[in-house]
Parts: structure tokens; C-alpha cells; sequence
């Protein structure tokens, strides 16, 4: 059966049920079916489920009378749905090897992006997000046995990038003498450690700048700047515009 065809039955599974009863027997269900596909990092079923998970949860199919959890605010109830699966896909994900530190960083992440979201297209596509990232198997945990000591240093700040952590610090982490790791890293790397830690979160800040209508203060502290001019001055040097022009020019 193609993914077409899968969601189809994965809909009319749910959808199926007249009663009530069965209607929350089959949510459940299809809940479970979706965190352990995340835990397993299985993209594609993931994916297949979230055009259908999204038009479960509309009002016009809201036979649970979720929506009708908050009065008058469609967008408000569908917020309150979305932050609790947040915590669901993180404690999924983490349970198929995210590493706390990332699960904790995409909460956050997703948590202020969902309270900033103006209207329920925008929650839908914060959903999609959501799921593609939290069951992305490329970012789990990966064994480094013989790594080198920059592939190593790569990995660590990845999985911390929005931390302040010092070199002394990485070192420690690593088993490796502070002069002898940045003096391997910027031979092998071509770059001081800093200066890639900056890329990663100008990358991270690039995709919240055109995914999401957080404030410049908001992404700035998300990635790890730790002021708002900082962050402006070293994203000008390495694109070429400010994070307002990039905004502008990139945004959906």
C-alpha cells in the first residue's frame, strides 16, 4: 500500500467508530502508533500521519469535543493540545536516543514557537515541524569510538550549541588538554571553535527567522546569543544581511 493508501486506512481507523467510546479507544491507539514511530525515528510513518492527526484535531471533526475545552477560542484549545504532545514527542524521542539536553532545547523551542503562533494554519505547520524534527534519526545519539578529536568536538557542540560551555570545559568532557584540542580542531576544521559554534546557532537562528514570527530577542536567547546586537553583528558577518533583512527575504 502506498502512503496515499496508508493514510486513507489510518484515517478511516480512526474515523470509523460512531460511538464516542470507540472514537477515544481508536485516539489512543493511534497516539501510541505515533510515539513509538517517533521514538524509532521512522520519518516516513510519521509523516503519513500528519495531514490526518492535523484534520483530526480541526473543529469540524472534533467528535472528543476537544476543542470545546476553551470557549469561543479555537486557537487558544488547539494551543493547549500542542504544548501537551510536545511533552509526549520529547519523551518519545528521548526514549529512542535524543539526548536530554536536545530533547529539552526542542521543548522550549516549540513551546514559545506554539504561544506565539497567531492563528491554527500556522499551529498546524509548527506541528509538521515538530514531528519531522523530533523523529529525525540524523540528530539521536551516535557512538564517536574513532571519531577524531574535531569530529568529536563537532558532535558535542551540536548536541549543546545553545549552551555557553568553555573550551576548559569541552576539554574536560573530551580528555583532551585545552591547547592541544583547539590547536587539532582549527587544523582539521579550519576554524576556531567558537567561530563554528556561532555557525551552528546562526544556522538554528536561520530557520527560526524564516519558520516562525518569534522576536529577534526571543531567537537570540533560543540559540544561545546572549544579547541582541551580538547576535545581529555575527549574522551580518556571516550572511551578508541583518537577521531583519533575512527575515524579509525569507520568510513563508
Amino acid at each position: 500500500m502506498n502512503m496515499e493508501g496508508q493514510e486513507v486506512q489510518i484515517k478511516s481507523d480512526v474515523m470509523k467508530n460512531n460511538t464516542k467510546h470507540e472514537l477515544i479507544e481508536s485516539a489512543h491507539k493511534f497516539r501510541e502508533e505515533l510515539l513509538q514511530s517517533i521514538r524509532k525515528g521512522d520519518q516516513k510513518f510519521v509523516a503519513n500521519y500528519i495531514n490526518v492527526l492535523n484534520e483530526f484535531l480541526r473543529g469540524d471533526t472534533d467528535t472528543l469535543d476537544i476543542i470545546k475545552r476553551v470557549p469561543r477560542n479555537e486557537l487558544r484549545a488547539l494551543k493547549n493540545i500542542l504544548l501537551s504532545h510536545n511533552t509526549l514527542y520529547s519523551y518519545s524521542a528521548e526514549k529512542g536516543g535524543l539526548s536530554a539536553w536536545q530533547c529539552h532545547y526542542l521543548s522550549e523551542k516549540y513551546a514559545i514557537m506554539v504561544e506565539n503562533a497567531k492563528s491554527i494554519s500556522e499551529l498546524e505547520e509548527i506541528h509538521k515541524r515538530m514531528l519531522e524534527e523530533y523523529s529525525d534519526p540524523s540528530i539521536r545519539f551516535i557512538t564517536l569510538e574513532k571519531a577524531t578529536i574535531a569530529e568529536k568536538v563537532e558532535h558535542f557542540i551540536m548536541m549543546n550549541f545553545s549552551e555557553e560551555i568553555s573550551i576548559e570545559e569541552i576539554s574536560r568532557k573530551l580528555h583532551v588538554h585545552p591547547s592541544h584540542l583547539m590547536r587539532t580542531f582549527k587544523k582539521e576544521k579550519g576554524m576556531t571553535i567558537s567561530h563554528y559554534r556561532n555557525l551552528i546557532r546562526i544556522q538554528e537562528a536561520k530557520d527560526l527567522l524564516t519558520n516562525s514570527n518569534l522576536s529577534l530577542i526571543e531567537i537570540t536567547l533560543i540559540v544561545g546569543f546572549k544579547n541582541q546586537q551580538y547576535f545581529s553583528r555575527v549574522f551580518k558577518e556571516e550572511e551578508g544581511v541583518t537577521p531583519k533583512e533575512y527575515k524579509r527575504n525569507n520568510s513563508k
